[in-house]
C-alpha cells in the first residue's frame, strides 16, 4: 500500500469522524478535506479547485434559483395541489404519495430537477399538514433517487454503463431494460419507508431555508380557533359577514369559510352567508358560549310600555356649543348617555345625510346632533352649555328624521338568559347592532334612558330602538354551536395569496394612543387583527378599542397584497417579509416555460443539464420571475461549498487507485462462491464508495471491473454491468452522495447521522432485492 493511499485513507477517516460527530458544519469539513488534499499533493491545485466549476455544483445552485422562481410565481403551489388532498390524511399516506410522485417524475426528468421542483411543494405540504419538513424532505429525495434509473437515459450511470457495453463490442442496454429491476427497487423502497424508515426520521424543525411559520406558538392559535355552521333556517343566511355582526358582538374574527368542500380564506366583509356554510373563527370560546345553547331574548308584541316610553322620550336637534366638553371628543367617549341620560341618534351632515358611524366621529363646535331623551334632560345639557340652539320635533317629524331607528322594540329577558345579571355595557347590544336600550320596564316601573351601568334582571322588558332586521341577526347568533377544529387547520389558513404575520409599531409611529377603531384599520388596510401581544401576553378581546402602545405586536391576517401595502407604511414594521410577498402569478407562464425548456434540453441531451439550468436561472431573472437579490437568497450556499469541497475527494480516490484495489480484493475473495455472491460483492463495493464518490465516477470506474470479472468467470456481462448501474444509483446513506440529498439537507434540518440511520437500512433492502432479482432477469 503506497504512502498516498495511507494519507488518503487517513483524510477519509477523519472526515467521516467529523461528519458523524457533528462537531463542525458539513460545509466546513468539506473545505478542510479540500485543503488537506491540495496540501498533501493528492490532487493538483487545479483539481482541488475544480469542484467550484463542476457541472454538479452549477446545476445545484442553478436549480435552487429555478425552484425559487417556481415558488415565487405560484407554479410550485399548482404542482402540489393534487397532493394537498393527502395533507388531512395520515403521515403514512402523505409520505407515500410524495415518494410515488417523485419516483414517477424521476423516470422522465433529471433526478436533481425533480427534487428541485418538488422541494417547495413538499415545504408547502409540510406547513399545511403541520408536520416538520424533516418528515417529508428526505422521503422526497429518496423517492427521486429510487425512480431515477427507470430508463436508459434518465441518470448518468445508466448512460455510462450502456456506453461501456457498446465500447466492449457487446449489445447495449435498451431504453426500458432498466425498468423491471428499478420498479422492484421503487416498490421495496417505498414499503421500507412506510413500515420502517419513517420511524427513523427526525422530528426536529427545519433548518436553513425552512422559515418558521408566522403562526407563532406564543399566540396559541390552535387553541383559539373554532368552527360553527350556518343552519338552513338561520336568520343569518343571506346576510353578509358584516351584517351578521359576528365579529363585533362576539369579539370573533372569521378567518375562513368552508362552502361545499371549498375553503375560502380571509373572506371579505361583503361575503354573503349561505345555509350549510362552516365558519372558522378566531377568538375566545366563552364569547360564543354566552349565546350558545338557549333562548336569551324573547320578542313580545307592542304593549302599553312602548306607548308610555314614546310619550316621555323626545327627539331634538342641537349644535355643539363653542366651549362644549364634546368638542374634540367622540360621542362614544362622551358622558352624554351615562351622566345626562341623553342618546345621540345621528350626526346629520349639511345636506341632511347621516354619519356612517356617529360614535367614532371626533366632534367639533358647530356640529349638528340629533338627540333623544326626556325633555328635562335635553334642556339640562343646553343650560350647561354642552349644546345650543336646541329645537324639539313633533312625533311625526321625529319618526321621519330617525327613519329606520324608530321603535321601540320590546324584548323580554327570560330566566336563565346570559344577559341577566349583566349591565347594559356587558350585554353588547348597542355598539355592534345599533340597538339602543332606551327603556327598561321592571315591576310596573319604567326606567327611561338607563345608564350603561344599569344591571339587567331576569323578567325585565327591554325597550330597544333599532332595526328589526338587526334584532333578527342577533337572534341568529343564538343558533351558533361551536366545535374545536382539527389540529391541522392552523396550517391551512395560509396560501399563496393569504398570509399571517406579526407587525410592530415602528419607532417613528404616530399611532401610539390611538385605537384600531380610530384608525379604521380593517377598512384602510383590509387586514384583520387577531391578537395584540403586550407585556408578555396576547390580548384577543376588545381589540378595536384598545389604545395602541409602542412595543405592541399585532398579529394580522389577510391578503398578501394588503400585507405588502402595510409593509410600506412607515408606522409599522412587518417582521416576516416573506409573508408580505405577493406571488407573481402573472409571471407563472414564463417560469413554467423556462423550466420546461430546461427539462426538454436535459432530456434531449442537446445541452448538458448544468448549462441548461444555468441558462434557465438567468432567464427567470431576466423575465422578472425573480429579482437578482431574491436569486442570491434562494441559493443554499452551505450546500454549494459542501459539494465543491468534496468532489476532489473522488478524483483522489481514482488517482491513487484505492477504489480499484478495494474492488479487486473483494471480487477475488468471493469469486468461487457463485453468481449471487459475486453480484452481492460487486454491489457492496460500488454502493459503499458511491456514498462519497459521485455516481458517475463510480459507474466509469466499476463498469470495466464488472466486464473483467465477467470475462474471467464466464458470467453474463449484462448481469454484472446492470449490478453496477443499480448500485451506482443507490446513493441513499450519505448527504455527500447526491445533489438531491444536498438540496433538502438545509430545509429539512438534517444531520449527517440522519442519512445514515434512514439510508443504510434502505441500501441493504435494495441490495437484497437486486441480489435476488438480477440473476433472474439476466441469467448468469
Amino acid at each position: 500500500m503506497s504512502l498516498d493511499v495511507v494519507v488518503l485513507l487517513t483524510i477519509i477517516a477523519a472526515a467521516f469522524a467529523l461528519f458523524v460527530g457533528g462537531w463542525l458544519g458539513a460545509d466546513l469539513v468539506a473545505l478542510l478535506v479540500l485543503a488537506a488534499l491540495g496540501l498533501t499533493g493528492l490532487v493538483t491545485p487545479a483539481e482541488a479547485l475544480s469542484g467550484f466549476s463542476s457541472p454538479a455544483v452549477v446545476t445545484v445552485w442553478a436549480m435552487f434559483i429555478l425552484s425559487a422562481a417556481l415558488s415565487r410565481t405560484g407554479i410550485a403551489h399548482q404542482l402540489g395541489r393534487p397532493l394537498q388532498r393527502f395533507t388531512r390524511r395520515s403521515e403514512l399516506a402523505l409520505m407515500t404519495a410524495l415518494m410515488v410522485a417523485a419516483s414517477l417524475l424521476s423516470a422522465l426528468i433529471n433526478t436533481v430537477t425533480v427534487a428541485a421542483v418538488l422541494l417547495p411543494v413538499a415545504m408547502d405540504l409540510s406547513r399545511r399538514s403541520g408536520r416538520p419538513p424533516g418528515r417529508l424532505l428526505m422521503p422526497l429525495a429518496l423517492g427521486s433517487l429510487l425512480g431515477g434509473p427507470f430508463t436508459g437515459i434518465s441518470t448518468p450511470p445508466n448512460i455510462l454503463v450502456t456506453d461501456a457495453l457498446r465500447a466492449a463490442g457487446l449489445r447495449p442496454f435498451g431504453l426500458f431494460e432498466f425498468t423491471p429491476i428499478v420498479a422492484a427497487v421503487v416498490v421495496s423502497g417505498v414499503l421500507y419507508m412506510a413500515l420502517v424508515g419513517r420511524r427513523l426520521l427526525p422530528r426536529r424543525k427545519g433548518g436553513a431555508g425552512a422559515e418558521d411559520s408566522p403562526l407563532s406558538p406564543s399566540y396559541q392559535l390552535e387553541t383559539h380557533l373554532f368552527t360553527t355552521r350556518i343552519a338552513g333556517d338561520s336568520p343569518l343566511r343571506g346576510r353578509t359577514l358584516a351584517e351578521s355582526r359576528i365579529g363585533s358582538t362576539l369579539y370573533l374574527t372569521v378567518v375562513a369559510l368552508e362552502r361545499r368542500g371549498k375553503l375560502i380564506l380571509a373572506p371579505r366583509p361583503t361575503e354573503v352567508l349561505e345555509p350549510g356554510d362552516l365558519l372558522i373563527v378566531h377568538g375566545r370560546a366563552d364569547h360564543v358560549q354566552r349565546l350558545d345553547g338557549g333562548q336569551h331574548l324573547v320578542i313580545e308584541p307592542p304593549g302599553p310600555e312602548e306607548e308610555l316610553l314614546s310619550g316621555r322620550l323626545l327627539v331634538a336637534e342641537a349644535v355643539v356649543a363653542a366651549h362644549s366638553p364634546l368638542a374634540g371628543a367622540t360621542m362614544a367617549a362622551s358622558d352624554l348617555r351615562r351622566i345626562h341620560r341623553v342618546h345621540c341618534l345621528d350626526l346629520p351632515g349639511p345636506a341632511g345625510e347621516g354619519e356612517r358611524d356617529p360614535g367614532r366621529k371626533v366632534l367639533e363646535a358647530g356640529d349638528r346632533l340629533l338627540l333623544q331623551g326626556e325633555r328635562e334632560s335635553l334642556e339640562e345639557i343646553a343650560r350647561a352649555g354642552i349644546v345650543e340652539d336646541l329645537r324639539f320635533f313633533s312625533p311625526a317629524q321625529a319618526h321621519m328624521l330617525a327613519g329606520w331607528r324608530a321603535g321601540p322594540l320590546a324584548v323580554r329577558i327570560p330566566a336563565g338568559s346570559v344577559l341577566a345579571d349583566r349591565n347594559l355595557a356587558e350585554s353588547r347590544l348597542a355598539a355592534p347592532y345599533g340597538l339602543s336600550v332606551v327603556g327598561i320596564a321592571r315591576a310596573g316601573e319604567l326606567i327611561c334612558m338607563p345608564a350603561p351601568e344599569e344591571k339587567v334582571l331576569a323578567a325585565d322588558l327591554l325597550l330597544l330602538q333599532g332595526s328589526p332586521r338587526d334584532l333578527d341577526a342577533l337572534r341568529g347568533l343564538e343558533d351558533l354551536r361551536i366545535a374545536a377544529p382539527s389540529s391541522s387547520l392552523v396550517a391551512e389558513l395560509e396560501s399563496q395569496e393569504i398570509g399571517i404575520t406579526e407587525v410592530l409599531l415602528s419607532p417613528r409611529t404616530t399611532l401610539a394612543g390611538r385605537t384600531l377603531a380610530d384608525l379604521l384599520f380593517r377598512e384602510h388596510y383590509g387586514l384583520s387583527v387577531l391578537a395584540v401581544w403586550r407585556r408578555g401576553r396576547a390580548h384577543r378581546t376588545g381589540l378595536q378599542y384598545l389604545p395602541l402602545q409602542f412595543g405592541d405586536a399585532l398579529l394580522v391576517y389577510g391578503r398578501r397584497k394588503s400585507l405588502e401595502a402595510l409593509a410600506r407604511d412607515r408606522d409599522f414594521l412587518v417582521l416576516d417579509k416573506a409573508a408580505a410577498r405577493t406571488p407573481r402569478l402573472e409571471k407563472a407562464r414564463a417560469a413554467a416555460a423556462v423550466m420546461l425548456g430546461v427539462i426538454l434540453a436535459a432530456l434531449s441531451g442537446a445541452v448538458p443539464i448544468s448549462i441548461a439550468a444555468l441558462a434557465g436561472a438567468a432567464l427567470v431573472v431576466l423575465l422578472g420571475c425573480l429579482r437578482m437579490e431574491e436569486a442570491y437568497r434562494a441559493i443554499e450556499w452551505k450546500v454549494v461549498f459542501l459539494i465543491a469541497g468534496m468532489l476532489p475527494l473522488g478524483l483522489a480516490i481514482e488517482k491513487t487507485g484505492l477504489a480499484g484495489m478495494a474492488a479487486g480484493a473483494v471480487i477475488g475473495a468471493v469469486g468461487d462462491l457463485g453468481p449471487r455472491f459475486i453480484v452481492a460483492a460487486l454491489f457492496a463495493v460500488t454502493v459503499l464508495f458511491v456514498q462519497v464518490v459521485h455516481p458517475s465516477a463510480m459507474a466509469v470506474l466499476m463498469a470495466p471491473v464488472a466486464l473483467s470479472v465477467s470475462a474471467s468467470t464466464g458470467l453474463s456481462p449484462h448481469l454484472l454491468v446492470m449490478t453496477v448501474a443499480v448500485a451506482a444509483s443507490a446513493s441513499y446513506a450519505s448527504p455527500l452522495s447526491h445533489p438531491a440529498h444536498q438540496l433538502v439537507m438545509g430545509p429539512g434540518g438534517y444531520r449527517f447521522t440522519d442519512y445514515v440511520k434512514v439510508g443504510a437500512p434502505l441500501t441493504l433492502v435494495v441490495m437484497a432485492v437486486a441480489v435476488m432479482l438480477l440473476p433472474v432477469l439476466w441469467p448468469p
